[in-house]
């Protein structure tokens, strides 16, 4: 996976990650803390990922992205479930 330089962020999807109740800003946060990434799935031709995480407010979020042209793009975001949060501690401790 390539690094990334900065967000991505229109009104589809800021809009996607509003309808799980979580604001571009905790994608933000989650992304730019300590995380861990996975692979998803290609959509598309288009490679997904997976990334765990904590907001500042540590709140534990689950972010499928991808990205273009070097900027990190959500395509969704919401509270992680029990068995991504298992997941999430056992690689970042």
């Amino acid at each position: 996976m390539e690094t990334f330089t900065g967000f991505e962020w229109d009104t589809a999807n800021a809009g996607h990650v509003l309808r799980h109740d979580v604001l571009p800003q905790e994608v933000e946060e989650t992304a730019n803390g300590r995380h861990v990434i996975i692979p998803a799935r290609t959509v598309a031709g288009e490679a997904r990922w997976r990334l765990y995480g904590k907001t500042a407010a540590n709140r534990y979020l689950a972010v499928v992205f991808t990205i273009r042209e070097r900027r990190f793009r959500a395509v969704t975001a919401y509270d992680m479930n029990v068995r991504e949060r298992r997941s999430y501690a056992a690689q970042i401790d």
